[in-house]
């Protein structure tokens, strides 16, 4: 490791970074697709803060006790793989690929796809918030490791990133938290896309930053200005940000403008920042010296820190938490669960169960958005994680939705088993963290309650129509709406037994419980709960409070002598093609008190709602919409008889 302020290394640094721009710049003409504004911009930062600072294990990228890095500014990934190519995690052919189908170095960092990408970035903020994520769960796993996690975790971001809503909303959160060993690296060249950044921003970000909780720094673009300053962020005991004044498109004819941000540079421009460099002029060459110097540094500090960690991990004497995160085990069984019903709702039920489970397993750690005690989700034995308490497993994220669905990512992504919570129509506000936990396939539990119209006088705000459906729609994101305790066990069981992430949808009041419903059926995605009487019969397909209400028609229209059986459909993305085309060979009618587009798939005939909701009673707004037992069964004799 150098020592810091050696004239000599900082010298041969400077030259490293000089390498680094150059590769950069060949990679993106090669592509002939990227963005040489941040890569350019940017180039002393990650060489300073991989070469002299981050503790890796290059025999083991995946070592528990690493430090993490999160490029959210994910469009500057070409850099980041040139760094991962200095530490030969990458080959020059890697970064000839880049931006092709298939190759190590995808246009935006993508999560195990490119060896220490910690998580897929591109939209911006998303980064920032996860990185909090990974924050929180250092400091909780730190106290309940007795020690043995203590990493560092670090990100960087540019400042038009930082007008992102969802950066502000995860940024506060960790200012509140006081989160130690969080540092966030600003690319402060003062430029976006389309304009300078006062054109859109006037405000002083470094007195935002003062106000909610942070240590904020300032560097020059020098290897020894940013060392300095994030030797002063590690001491520090509170969330750091450091802004590093960086030109966009350093060294190009066009640095310092924003029309360098997103476009490759013209070939006259590439020739001349070889030269201004002191570059070779054959693209795709860098000095050996600084390869290796910057390798062996790298290599040699982390395997030090590895046989640091392994000497305090074998004086431990109780291993079973740390044993159980190095092992990576996240599901848990719930075979053993025993949830009396005692006329409770489906998300009171849901909150027991979430303590049962806390209790057996120590990686369940989560909250709400402001909301724990509608949605039933707080761990009545546990502490609130705060800044005095670290091991506490109640988070109060506050009105901040977006933050919250990144920030579980980001847990998720440091071995825990995060869930978050909030009404469903709120769940629009987490869109974007919820595909990336998809896109990962991330074991974070969505808990959304107030599920439909039956929320009631709250009104058309709070009433959720499309969000099941949209919800639905998101590839490997597997939704689940049970109807009564017997479906909820039945998807908390699927939820605990898998790492693909999950949304468990919940009714406000449902108290209903069934002897027809079976836990196994979540397992199928969809099962009968009625069977008919006779051979020529109908179907009616539904899931959730619907399921009850449905129940009631079928009896009615039996006693008309029609034939007709009831399947509830639990979990959509659990139901298999045979079993599904088994089920539905007769004629098949769907009822969802939302838009019908999501059961479409099972059957073109839907009775749903296909307009916003108004303000009024649970009774006034089922009479309105037609889903009394009444009306239900004269719009289903409608369709029989057309």
């Amino acid at each position: 490791m150098f020592n810091i302020g050696n004239k000599e290394n900082y010298e041969i640094d400077e030259k490293g970074v000089r390498n680094v721009r150059g590769l950069v710049v060949d990679m993106i003409d090669n592509a002939n697709s990227g963005h040489p504004g941040i890569c350019l911009g940017a180039a002393t930062i990650l060489y300073t803060l991989f070469k002299r600072h981050m503790n890796i294990y290059l025999d083991d990228t995946k070592f528990l006790n690493r430090d993490r890095f999160v490029l959210s500014a994910g469009h500057g990934a070409p850099l980041y793989y040139v760094i991962l190519y200095l530490m030969k995690l990458l080959t020059m052919d890697d970064l000839k690929n880049l931006r092709k189908i298939n190759s190590k170095t995808p246009g935006h960092p993508e999560y195990l796809k490119t060896p220490l990408v910690e998580m897929s970035t591109g939209p911006l903020g998303q980064g920032i918030a996860s990185s909090v994520g990974m924050a929180i769960s250092e400091n909780y796993l730190h106290k309940i490791t007795n020690g043995l996690i203590d990493h560092y975790t670090y990100v960087l971001c540019g400042d038009g990133e930082l007008e992102e809503g969802v950066t502000y909303e995860a940024l506060s959160l960790a200012g509140t938290l006081k989160l130690q060993k969080f540092i966030v690296i600003c690319d402060y060249n003062k430029v976006t896309l389309d304009n300078e950044l006062n054109v859109s921003s006037k405000e002083d970000l470094k007195k935002r930053f003062e106000s909610i909780n942070y240590l904020v720094l300032e560097a020059n673009d020098t290897v020894q200005s940013i060392d300095n300053a994030l030797i002063e962020a590690k001491n520090s005991n509170l969330p750091c940000i450091i802004f590093v004044n960086t030109i966009i498109g350093y060294g190009s004819f066009l640095e310092g403008k924003n029309i360098v941000h997103g476009k490759p540079l013209a070939a006259d421009d590439i020739l001349n920042i070889h030269e201004k460099l002191g570059l070779y002029k054959t693209p795709f060459t860098v000095n050996q010296d600084v390869l290796e110097d910057f390798y062996q540094t790298v290599l040699k500090r982390g395997e030090k820190y590895y046989k640091t960690w392994l000497k305090r991990y074998q004086k431990v004497k109780d291993k079973n938490i740390i044993d159980k995160l190095l092992k990576g085990e996240n599901t848990v069984s719930l075979t053993d669960i025993n949830i009396e019903y005692n006329n409770k709702s489906l998300r009171e039920l849901s909150g027991d169960i979430l303590n049962f489970l806390a209790s057996k397993f120590p990686f369940l750690i989560g909250g709400s958005c402001d909301l724990s005690s509608s949605c039933k989700t707080n761990l009545n034995d546990y502490l609130i994680f705060s800044s005095e308490n670290r091991d506490g497993r109640n988070i109060y994220f506050g009105i901040r939705e977006h933050a919250m669905s990144g920030v579980l990512n980001g847990m998720a992504l440091s071995g825990l088993r995060p869930f978050g919570s909030t009404f469903l129509t709120f769940s629009d506000y987490m869109k974007p963290g919820i595909r990336m936990s998809a896109m990962m396939n991330l074991p974070v539990i969505y808990i959304f309650t107030h599920d439909s119209i039956t929320v009631g006088e709250d009104g058309p705000t709070h009433h959720p129509i499309e969000q099941l459906a949209s919800l639905s729609l998101i590839p490997n994101l597997k939704v689940y709406r049970p109807y009564d305790l017997n479906e909820l066990i039945g998807s908390y069981m699927d939820i605990m037994n898998n790492t693909s992430p999950s949304a468990l949808i919940l009714p406000r009041d449902n108290k209903e419980i069934s002897e027809l419903t079976k836990i196994n059926g979540v397992f199928d995605g969809m099962y009968v709960v009625l069977d008919s009487l006779k051979d020529d019969y109908i179907n009616l397909i539904t899931n959730g409070e619907e399921l009850g209400l449905v129940l009631e028609v079928a009896k009615n229209l039996r006693e008309l002598d029609i034939g007709v059986r009831v399947i509830s459909i639990p979990c959509l993305k659990n139901v298999k093609p045979k079993e599904k085309a088994k089920l539905l060979e007769k004629r098949t009618i769907g009822i969802t008190l939302g838009v019908p587009d999501y059961l479409y798939s099972f059957t073109n005939e839907v009775i749903g709602i296909t307009e916003f909701s108004l303000s009024g009673s649970k009774e006034e707004l089922l009479d309105y919409f037609g889903f009394t037992v009444k009306e239900l069964e004269s719009k289903i004799l409608e369709l029989l008889n057309k």
